[in-house]
């Protein structure tokens, strides 16, 4: 995991990164290869996760979400934790011409009008001459599930970009890439919105002192109030709902007056990190430290929160990093023995059907080592060709409930009856 410092607001976690650290960022991923989804969120962004699951966990998977909208730093900053500057599409497009100049890399847009486009491309190709657009395309519009998706695959595919700038606007953008992850042979690809209006000169942008002071949202609803007013009336009104939520769970937090610490142990699979005191700050860096070792070792890792009292947006932001990398490589992440004041931090972030919690760590690691003996039992059923690995879960799963209903009746019998109840579910669960 290479990700930069990150801050949860609201259950999104926005990367603490300049617009020169963003691009280098993405200059990596793109010399990385495979797939990587950007987004430039703004308040927008978080009053429709919160509202829409699937989008939600779309951001939580992104690689990397740069902060486009000063009310976002803002609402970090009464968090507690710093985000080091906006970093907006409108800025990130021309920096990123600039490195495809600079690499010999190439440029896709998809979306926008065709007029709208065609400007784009041709003041950037101005701006930055021996430019390399490997195509545009903007599809008609239409609602998700109606549109013509392997036409736009199959352009995509025949022009070969480095960078896919994708302009449907939130969700939509978000939603289209997250459908066809596994299908866009293209290394970095981002949700612009509006970006390419800008670009374009279809869109003014508003003065450099209004932008400093976070008065650009007010000057483009100057220029569009039809379209533009409704939508930040409604994301200020959220957001002064929402936030305060978040805001008192973390102020409400009790802070260690010792020095913090983290602990590492080792049970078979499993690694089982302690953090007592304040998980804020250094701390989590070591933490992450311990995680990428973890994630590169192939283990599981339980979280033991016991003696953990104050999680910081810094930690929580590290928190929804690891276990997007750990589903990515099939491994667990479980968070253990969670205080009530923890789990609030939890439900003010709407993080709290994200992460898989446990009572204790024992039963952590139970359900660990259970989820890698069905995994080994799937391996083993697969070469002999006599059962799907589906009919081995499936099968599994059969005996251990009827060993359940064993067990429970046998309760009411003698002492001996139950202990060969459980002798008898051991020995077929393994």
């Amino acid at each position: 995991m290479t990700l930069p410092y990150s801050v949860a607001v609201l259950g999104v976690p926005f990367h603490s990164v300049t617009i020169d650290e963003a691009t280098s960022f993405i200059e990596n991923k793109i010399d990385e290869g495979g797939f990587h989804q950007v987004a430039t969120a703004n308040v927008d962004f978080l009053m429709n996760s919160m509202r829409d699951k699937e989008l939600q966990k779309i951001l939580l998977s992104c690689d990397l979400i740069v902060p486009d909208g000063m009310p976002v730093l803002w609402a970090a900053k009464l968090l507690g934790a710093s985000l080091k500057e906006r970093v907006c599409g409108v800025d990130l497009v021309p920096q990123l011409a600039e490195l495809c100049v600079r690499r010999r890399f190439s440029m896709f847009f998809l979306g926008a009008s065709e007029k709208v486009s065609a400007r784009a491309a041709e003041n950037l190709k101005q701006r930055f001459p021996g430019l390399r657009i490997a195509g545009r395309y903007s599809p008609p519009v239409q609602p998700l599930e109606k549109m013509n998706h392997q036409e736009i695959l199959d352009r995509i595919a025949a022009a070969k970009p480095d960078i896919l700038l994708v302009a449907f606007g939130n969700p939509k953008q978000e939603k289209w890439l997250n459908m066809h992850r596994d299908h866009l042979n293209v290394p970095v690809c981002i949700g612009v919105g509006g970006s390419l209006d800008f670009v374009a000169g279809a869109v003014p942008r508003a003065p450099q002192w209004m932008q400093s002071v976070g008065l650009e949202w007010f000057y483009r609803m100057s220029k569009e109030p039809q379209r533009l007013a409704q939508r930040y009336i409604h994301d200020a009104i959220g957001l002064a709902i929402h936030m305060p939520s978040q805001l008192f769970a973390s102020v409400l937090q009790p802070r260690h007056k010792t020095k913090s610490g983290i602990f590492l142990d080792r049970a078979d699979n499993t690694s089982v990190v302690s953090i007592h005191g304040d998980f804020a700050g250094s701390l989590v860096q070591e933490f992450q430290s311990i995680a990428n070792t973890t994630v590169a070792g192939g283990l599981n890792l339980v979280l033991n929160l016991s003696q953990t009292t104050y999680l910081g947006p810094d930690a929580l932001g590290a928190l929804i990093q690891v276990s997007s990398t750990m589903r990515r490589s099939h491994l667990q992440l479980w968070l253990a023995e969670m205080p009530p004041h923890l789990l609030r931090i939890l439900q003010s972030a709407h993080l709290n059907t994200h992460f898989m919690c446990t009572p204790s760590v024992d039963d952590a690691l139970y359900r660990t080592a259970k989820a890698e003996h069905r995994e080994m039992l799937r391996r083993a059923a697969k070469p002999a060709g006599r059962m799907s690995p589906a009919t081995v879960q499936v099968r599994l799963e059969l005996l251990e409930d009827i060993c359940q209903k064993i067990t429970v009746s046998s309760t009411s019998s003698n002492a001996v009856q139950a202990g060969q109840s459980y002798s008898f579910r051991t020995s077929i669960i393994g």
